[in-house]
């Protein structure tokens, strides 16, 4: 059967089982004498992984990969050994994969996927000490010229410290930790907080020279120091963080 066939239908557990035990042997003695299993899984996104289980590897590779030509899927599967050998992987592993992952087919059916089947949990926006509802109508309106319109914005439902917001590009909504929602956090602060991710909508992409995605790139940090109460709103948070609130 030709590769070209096999990529139309789609690859078997079996045939993916076959590509990944020979590229992991291959390419590392230490996998030569150990059972490896694989098979495609359903996940969100383009996520893989390797496993030790009992006396076998299990490897896991995104179904979105289930039609990749076989170059893509054994890229996939030395990357994976190499993490797990802490190794470099080959640059051409790496570009390889790149180009797949770039792919606007395979972009738009993660998308799809993340779309239909992603659980967005996202609180009132009114909180017991901040509204950010009026917050965002204030930041909106002061630094964005009320241009911005996000679809959902909230408190989230877990108290995290180390992400005090988060704003998801797919369902296009702002959640900020509830942690920030206390007297002892200046209302300023939390609206910092928005407007950062706020400036999400604005600056992001890819960066031209490896493809990769900039979450922060310049234009993103300097747009981010020319809020008002910047330097206080990070001052404020370094210690607020650090002594978790107390």
């Amino acid at each position: 059967m030709s590769e070209n066939t096999e990529t139309e239908r789609g690859l078997s557990s079996s045939d993916l089982q076959w590509i990944c035990r020979c590229t992991l042997q291959t390419a590392f003695p230490s996998f030569r004498n150990v059972e490896v299993r694989a098979s495609f899984y359903p996940y969100i996104g383009l996520t893989h992984t390797i496993r030790r289980k009992g006396g076998a590897w299990v490897v896991r590779i995104s179904d979105h990969c289930s039609r990749a030509p076989r170059i893509v899927l054994e890229a996939i599967t030395l990357i994976l050994g190499c993490k797990v050998m802490r190794r470099v992987p080959p640059a051409g592993m790496l570009r390889a994969y790149e180009r797949f992952r770039r792919d606007p087919a395979i972009v738009e059916a993660v998308e799809a996927r993340r779309r239909r089947r992603g659980r967005k949990i996202i609180g009132s926006s009114h909180g017991a000490h901040h509204s950010l509802t009026e917050i965002y109508r204030e930041v909106n309106r002061n630094f964005f010229k009320e241009e911005v319109d996000i679809r959902k914005l909230g408190w989230g439902s877990r108290c995290s410290w180390g992400r005090l917001g988060h704003y998801d590009p797919t369902h296009h909504t702002i959640t900020i930790s509830p942690v920030l929602d206390s007297p002892k956090v200046p209302r300023f602060v939390v609206a910092y907080i928005v407007y950062h991710e706020m400036l999400h909508t604005l600056f992001g992409g890819e960066d031209p020279g490896s493809g990769r995605k900039r979450h922060h790139p310049p234009e993103f940090r300097s747009a981010e120091r020319a809020y008002p109460d910047y330097q206080a709103s990070k001052r404020f948070l370094s210690a607020f963080c650090r002594r978790r609130g107390k």
